[in-house]
């Protein structure tokens, strides 16, 4: 008897707004499995296209759908809709289509996602080479309400991590073999001792055998489990490169490190 998990569905959380190829387009390329519109209940116009989209997914023998409706207009509303449905396929991998709805409709999604590791996407649109696909006129002529949106705390490394990601960057180099050579950890506690920064500025530690301690429990260990770095042994040295989500975080926050003053 096997004992290999079943294979997961794609789960596509699509939000409806005036859109069609950007919501149709990453459920046929990503070959979505089921798809949850979130559609907009409020308006009794009926939009030609959005129909035509909605009849297709109906009609697509291949596609489960599953529609449901909310405010788009509305932070909490959209919010718990789109974090329900994310929550009803939890076994699934849920992605959650950031191109339509509302933009309440986008900052409800990507925070849902954070919440609960959904994978927010985003389909950006073509306007080449047509001008005439630029509108010459404001998209809208009025404004009916104005409120403030709520905000969210974001993890992200702390200063010193930062520099320390700034630094392995700076100094990887690529070698004779068309491979990345990083930072070593030599290197590492060299950076840390130049600027002085407190894990060892004020510690007790004299050694290069308690440097390494101290390294490797307040900046190698953590920025590995976040996933920031990796290391590669090579010879006797081990050394650290950045992640794909390491130089994404550094593009991210790097204005973080002038506050430190770092040369």
């Amino acid at each position: 008897m096997s004992h290999d998990s079943p294979v997961r569905s794609r789960v596509h959380v699509v939000p409806i707004g005036f859109e069609y190829a950007r919501l149709k387009e990453p459920i046929i390329r990503w070959n979505a499995d089921i798809v949850v519109p979130v559609e907009y209940p409020g308006s009794d116009h009926e939009i030609a296209f959005i129909q035509a989209f909605l009849e297709e997914l109906a009609e697509n023998d291949r596609l489960e759908v599953d529609r449901r409706t909310c405010d788009i207009f509305d932070l909490y509303d959209t919010l718990g809709t789109i974090s329900k449905a994310i929550t009803d396929y939890s076994e699934q991998e849920v992605f959650v289509n950031l191109s339509g709805g509302s933009k309440i409709t986008a900052v409800a999604g990507m925070i849902a996602c954070m919440a609960t590791g959904a994978r927010p996407i985003y389909a950006r649109p073509s306007y080449e080479p047509e001008a005439e696909k630029f509108p010459d006129e404001p998209l809208h002529d009025e404004v009916d309400e104005i409120f403030e949106l709520p905000q969210y705390p974001i993890d992200r490394p702390s200063d010193v991590h930062l520099a320390f990601l700034e630094y392995i960057d700076t100094n990887t180099t690529e070698d004779t073999n068309g491979r990345y050579r990083g930072v070593n950890k030599g290197e590492l506690i060299e950076f840390a001792l130049a600027h002085e920064f407190p894990f060892i500025a004020e510690s007790e530690a004299t050694t290069r055998k308690g440097y390494y301690r101290l390294l490797d429990r307040h900046v190698v260990d953590p920025l590995l489990e976040q996933k920031y770095i990796a290391l590669e042994k090579i010879g006797r040295k081990k050394y650290a490169t950045l992640s794909d989500g390491g130089q994404n975080v550094l593009r991210a926050f790097r204005f973080r490190i002038a506050h430190l003053r770092i040369e």
